[in-house]
């Protein structure tokens, strides 16, 4: 419920923190990997000991999985916190201030290993400081997240709000990717000879920007603008009402699907850039800003079809092309024209489902929250976004996980045996690298699969429902 409706200033203070938040949790993602286990730069050292256990999961994997496991379990909590409170100052603003200095913290030690070689101290200092660091973020984005459909207090609001921070999600998803193209700043202008130290400040330069950002939507005063009705419940029976939706649970398995597959390729990225495309690193911002660009551009057409068209076709139809999108990896390189023009338009298409799928999930979560919201007399808005939360927590860890297992395959043994028999014509150091399009691929066929059977004419019938309600209390308040 609102008291008053968040003017467009305060709805641009909520936005931006998208954009910060964008670019803390895109920098680890896409850069994480690369930046412990180099491939193919001949300046840069490998930090983390390429042990493996059964023959193909790898050191990395087991760090990366350790840390979004703990995170996936501490979701929960943090969601049952955030919709049970009766702090006075909000529900969620206030464990969203608390998070900002833990996350400032453990956000530059990730990017300081304990040692300069390829050390087993360094497996555990990254586990351990990984485990930090999302839990801190995770104090900021459930909370945040939630406040989506309670500052949305109709659909126009909810498309709008959602527009507005896809297009910040993506302006932070491009200033992520310019830490590459800093790293060559700070060889080339400010003289930085060590690579490794470039890297170490370009990173930290970005991340620096998206905390400030993190900072903008703790002045909103929240508790002028939203009255809730807390959440007395238990936190199992909080989440067994979530999930006795069928609708949520098809969107759920959707979604973390879908982010497997963009894992996988959001964590190839700088693979696909040097060891397959040849290139400098410099052209993966290129693609990203292309990429984040026309999407962009595209935004106010998505805005104008989701008003008129029914947004599942729309999701639909995105995560179709987005997985041919995906399957197109597996010949970079071999498409008959200049590997940098391949590159940018790879990137072009991409942008398509980029921003279709950038702005319609979330408001479909959204309308599922008022919809339980208006059945059940609780805002559990949290609670939907942190159960989201652990279902991408998990599909990002899996897709980092099949990545990391991918490029780590041994030739003469297990699994990487087996393909390097199977794809004898790919040379082995690219096989890895080339077969993590081929999963996107698969991930995101399967993905559209499940959302097919999500009912969107119950939900959009009780939204309109909701619709006809608040106008008729607007009218009733007016005479």
């Amino acid at each position: 419920m609102q008291s008053e409706r968040l003017p467009f200033r305060g709805q641009m203070l909520y936005v931006a923190g998208v954009f910060g938040w964008s670019i803390v949790v895109n920098l680890h993602a896409g850069l994480i990997v690369y930046f412990y286990q180099p491939v193919g730069d001949a300046e840069l050292t490998n930090l983390i000991p390429r042990i493996t256990i059964f023959g193909f999961i790898n050191a990395l994997s087991l760090i990366v999985l350790s840390a979004r496991l703990v995170d996936a379990l501490i979701d929960p909590v943090i969601a049952h916190l955030s919709d049970g409170s009766n702090n006075k100052r909000g529900r969620r603003i206030p464990i969203m201030t608390l998070s900002l200095i833990p996350i400032l913290i453990t956000g530059i030690l990730l990017w300081i290993p304990a040692s300069r070689g390829d050390s087993m101290v360094n497996i555990w200092w990254l586990t351990i400081i990984q485990i930090l660091y999302n839990i801190a973020v995770s104090f900021y984005v459930i909370p945040y997240n939630a406040l989506l459909p309670e500052f949305g207090y109709n659909a126009e609001t909810k498309l709008r709000l959602s527009t507005f921070q896809s297009i910040a999600y993506t302006l932070g998803l491009v200033a992520a990717s310019a830490s590459n193209a800093l790293v060559n700043f700070y060889q080339d202008v400010m003289h930085v000879e060590d690579k490794f130290r470039a890297f170490q400040y370009a990173i930290w330069t970005i991340f620096i920007l998206g905390w400030i950002f993190l900072l903008l939507p703790v002045f909103i005063r929240e508790y002028k603008y939203i009255t809730p009705n807390r959440v007395t419940k238990s936190i199992n029976e909080n989440f067994r009402t979530v999930l006795s939706n069928r609708n949520v649970v098809i969107y759920l398995i959707a979604d973390f699907t879908y982010f497997i597959s963009l894992t996988i390729i959001g964590t190839g990225a700088l693979y696909y850039v040097k060891a397959l495309l040849h290139i400098e690193e410099k052209h993966g911002t290129g693609m990203v800003a292309t990429a984040v660009g026309l999407a962009m551009l595209w935004s106010p057409i998505i805005y104008y079809l989701a008003r008129r068209v029914r947004k599942k076709i729309l999701i639909l139809i995105s995560l179709i092309l987005l997985s041919f999108v995906f399957g197109s990896i597996k010949w970079l390189g071999h498409f008959g024209m200049d590997n940098v023009t391949e590159a940018y338009v790879l990137a072009a298409v991409l942008s398509v489902p980029f921003a279709v799928l950038g702005i319609l999930p979330p408001v479909v979560l959204a309308e599922l929250t008022q919809y339980d919201a208006r059945k059940t007399n609780e805002n559990r808005e949290a609670t939907f976004f942190a159960i989201r939360s652990v279902f991408i927590q998990i599909g990002q860890t899996l897709g980092i996980v099949i990545f990391t297992i991918l490029i780590g395959m041994d030739p003469d043994k297990g699994i990487g045996h087996y393909f390097a028999g199977v794809f004898d014509k790919i040379p082995f150091e690219e096989l890895g690298i080339r077969l993590s399009g081929v999963f996107g691929f698969g991930l995101g066929l399967l993905a559209a699969l499940i959302f097919f059977f999500f009912d969107d004419k119950k939900l959009n019938k009780s939204m309109a429902e909701m619709e006809d309600e608040m106008q008729a209390q607007d009218t009733e308040s007016l005479s």
